[in-house]
Parts: structure tokens; C-alpha cells; sequence
């Protein structure tokens, strides 16, 4: 099952399809628009129900903010907008649309993907202070987790990595991927720490409970 959806408005194909593939690679469920109006006749008929959208504007100016317009007045999405133009009026002119974020070219993917992660943390925070997933439940406010009811006794870090697993639920994780996002950039342990980590989650959730599987040769996977 994939967490999270993206749909990503590129009028270059080539970039279109690169973002693709990538964000596929990463365990997000990706659609990939080329043409403006296939986009709204897509997002008007609900045939797909993204995220968060990616929003390329070619052109420098206030050209073509009329479909985030369009866009936000049918749908609360997550907008991210990536433009070459990094005049100050201009970015000001986007966040008064309403979007999320706006990021001047170029534009690494690791870096945007990071920016995406963001988005999605901050709805998920908005939205939800108590997730379910199975037989355990995460409140994050408190930062206590349950199974079955009962209070799991954890530490900071093992909250953390429920935290990060239950939000990625699905998702195929590597251990770069879980080092950078739950220990930070600057950590400068290895790939023991997620396991041991891990090994002391299973542990706790017991064998009944077989929530966090490896993925031989990448990381793991968080699934119900």
C-alpha cells in the first residue's frame, strides 16, 4: 500500500518522467501531467486524489497561477510550486494563492523530496494527534504507543522510528533513508543503529505482531 501521492505538472516530458520514475522509486504513488487541461479535467472529476502537487511554472511572472486558482478551489492538496523566477514579488504573489511551499530551479530531487516529506509532515500534524495502524496505536502529542490498548514502554528514539514507520506504512525504506530521516543528516553511526533499533521494536511488539519486515539487501518495510 503507498502512503502518499503525488501528481506533478511538468510541461517538459522528459522531466516529467524523470521526477516519475524517482518518486516511484521512493514508494510514492506518482501521476505525471503534461497538458493543463487534462490536469483540471482530471482534479475536477476526482480521478485522482493527491497529496501533495507539484507545480513546474516555465515562464517567469504571474503567468499561469490561474490554475492553482482553479485547483484550490476544489481541493485542499498540498501545492509545492517550482519556478525558475526567484524574484521576491513574484514567490510572494504564490503564497497569496494559497500553495505550500515554492522553490527556485534548479532543483536536486533528493532536495525536493525532502521538501515534499516536509508537506506531508505538517498535514499529517494537522490532521491526525492519535494514528492506528493494526493492532497499535500512536499519540503524538503525548508520544505514547499502544498495542492492543496496553502502554508500550519506549524510549525517545524507538517513538521516533514507530513514528516514521507508521507514517511511511507500506513504503519499502532503506536504511540511508530511515539514518537521515529518524538519527539526521549529521549522524555519524551506521546502519547498526537502525537495526538494533528495529530488533528492540519487534522485540515489544512480539512475535504476534510482525508489523516490520526486512527487505533483504535495502531496509524495511512497515505494513499491517
Amino acid at each position: 500500500m503507498l502512503l502518499s501521492r503525488l501528481m506533478i505538472f511538468n510541461q517538459n516530458e522528459e522531466e516529467c518522467r524523470q521526477m516519475e520514475a524517482y518518486f516511484e522509486e521512493s514508494g510514492y504513488g506518482v501521476v505525471c501531467c503534461l497538458d493543463a487541461d487534462e490536469l483540471m479535467d482530471m482534479i475536477s472529476k476526482g480521478r485522482h486524489k493527491p497529496e501533495v502537487f507539484l507545480f513546474y511554472i516555465d515562464d517567469s511572472g504571474r503567468k499561469g497561477y490561474d490554475i492553482i486558482d482553479k485547483i484550490r478551489a476544489v481541493s485542499d492538496m498540498a501545492i509545492i510550486v517550482i519556478s525558475k523566477d526567484s524574484r521576491l514579488d513574484t514567490q510572494l504573489y504564490a503564497y497569496s494563492k494559497k500553495i505550500d511551499d515554492y522553490m527556485t530551479e534548479p532543483v536536486p530531487l533528493p532536495l525536493l523530496e525532502a521538501h515534499v516529506e516536509a508537506v506531508l509532515r505538517r498535514f499529517s500534524e494537522k490532521r491526525l494527534s492519535v494514528e492506528t495502524a493494526g493492532a497499535i496505536t500512536i499519540d503524538y502529542e503525548s508520544r505514547k504507543i499502544y498495542l492492543e490498548g496496553k502502554v508500550l514502554k519506549v524510549t525517545a528514539k524507538e517513538f521516533d522510528l514507530m513514528e516514521y514507520f507508521i507514517k511511511h506504512k507500506g513504503m519499502i525504506l532503506s536504511r540511508d533513508k530511515i539514518l537521515d530521516s529518524v538519527w539526521g543528516y549529521d549522524y555519524i553511526g551506521g546502519y547498526r543503529s537502525v537495526d538494533t533499533l528495529v530488533k528492540k521494536l519487534r522485540a515489544k511488539l512480539t512475535k504476534e505482531y510482525p508489523y516490520i519486515q526486512t527487505v533483504y539487501g535495502v531496509g524495511y518495510c512497515f505494513d499491517v
